[in-house]
This record gives C-alpha cells, structure tokens and sequence, in this order.
C-alpha cells in the first residue's frame, strides 16, 4: 500500500509540474498593456516583477495593475483566444463626425458635425465625459456647442449596441443669431478593437435652440414715414438628422 501511495503521490506531483509548464502569468496594466512570463518575485501590495520569454525583467507598482492571472502557454504559431468583453474601464476620449441635414428654421440646410469628447468610463456599460463641437451650415456659418455626454454600452461584449446622450448650450458665430440648449441622442453599433479602443456608426437626432431678432412691421406707417420696423428677439428651435462615425481610445 506504501509504494502505491508513493507511485500516486508522485505521478501527481508529476502531472502538476506538467500542467504549471503549460501555463504562464498575464499581468493586465491599466493603460491597456498586457505582459505575459513568470513572476519571479512579489511584494504584497507593492510590486511585482516579471520575466518575459525573452529574459526581460520588469518591475510594476501595484498601483499601475489592473489584474494578473494564470492563463495558458500559446506557442508562436497559436492563436491566442479572442477576447470578447467590453471595452475596459478607464479614461475614454472620443472622435465623432459625419454629415447632417437640418431642417425647421434652419430648413434643409446640410450640415457637417464634430465632436471631441473626454471622459472616463465607470464599467464597460456606462461612461461619463465632456465635449465641445463644430457645426457647419452651408448658409449661416458656424456654431460651437459645449456639451456633457452620457453614453452606455448595453452588452459587455466586443460588439455592442450602444446609446449616448448630449446635454449642453451653443453659440453661433455669427452676430444676429444666438444659440441655445442642445440635446443630442445618438444611438448605433460600437465594436471594441483593443482594451479601451472601439469604433462605432450610428444615427443622431439634434434639437439645437436659437435665438435671432426679426422685424415687425405697420405697414401703413412704413409706407407712409419709412418706419423701419419693430426689432424682436424670437426663440426658435431647428432639428438635425445625421449620420455618425465615431472612434474612442
């Protein structure tokens, strides 16, 4: 019974030799870096040190760690399994432009759209950020809008349907026209291409505020005495459909 003991004690041991060589540990950053080798040294709530395949040595504060696990040993010419979770959480900044049509008072007027965005993203589902734009109208110049954004992932998968909100006021360049609040759904398609890096397409509705002044005539007296009107400010509201293409790092 002895030396079957042994032989089984031994034979486990072996095999889990075997099993630890086919594994190697994957140390996550947090600026979306991934290392992968041995760690050879340790200390509790400080920092680790790892080893490459090539014999590199690197040392990371616990602080700049995100995460690190076991995971299997891939040879050069495997595939290393695809990551398919959602984006990861951290500091987001964000790109999005696209073509628009507007209509109401600004009525039929194509407009070119951009958005620089920061922020930071809580979880894979939900980011919170701040952003200022560009709107280019083909015969009233250009506006600025200033804008919070509030945008969800509604998967925690590579690709997601995602819907974002903008809530802020604009301004025109132009002297007789005044912006507004500006509200500006976007709902689309975001697919992650690396850690906390995704591009996405959708479609966006704006509703953009405006003031501007128009005149109010008696025509009579106008006729009569050349009056030149009464000058009110007049509150006006225009709408933008758009298509939107967008990239987040």
């Amino acid at each position: 019974m002895k030396k079957i003991f042994t032989i089984i004690l031994f034979l486990g041991i072996s095999m889990l030799a075997i099993a630890q060589q086919n594994y190697q540990d994957v140390v996550y950053l947090k600026n979306g870096s991934i290392i992968r080798g041995i760690i050879i040294e340790q200390i509790p709530n400080t920092s680790i040190k790892i080893e490459t395949a090539d014999k590199s040595v690197f040392v990371y504060q616990m602080s700049d760690i995100e995460k690190f696990t076991k995971e299997p040993f891939y040879k050069p010419d495997e595939r290393i399994p695809e990551d398919n979770t959602g984006v990861k959480k951290g500091y987001y900044g964000a790109i999005e432009f696209g073509p628009g049509y507007t209509f109401n008072y600004l009525n039929g007027i194509l407009t070119g759209r951009l958005n620089i965005i920061n922020g930071y993203r809580i979880n894979p589902h939900l980011a919170v950020g701040g952003g200022f734009g560009l709107r280019a109208y083909t015969e009233n110049g250009l506006m600025f809008p200033f804008f919070v954004d509030l945008r969800t992932n509604f998967l925690n998968k590579k690709t997601s349907p995602f819907l974002s909100l903008g809530i802020g006021y604009a301004f025109f360049a132009k002297d007789d026209m005044k912006g507004g609040l500006l509200i500006n759904p976007i709902f689309g398609v975001s697919t992650k291409i690396k850690n906390r890096s995704s591009i996405y397409v959708g479609f966006s509705y704006e509703a953009q505020g405006l003031k501007h002044y128009d005149y109010y005539y008696d025509y009579n007296y106008y006729y009569y005495y050349n009056y030149p009107g009464t000058r009110k400010e007049v509150i006006d509201y225009s709408h933008t459909i758009s298509f939107q293409l967008g990239f987040s790092f």
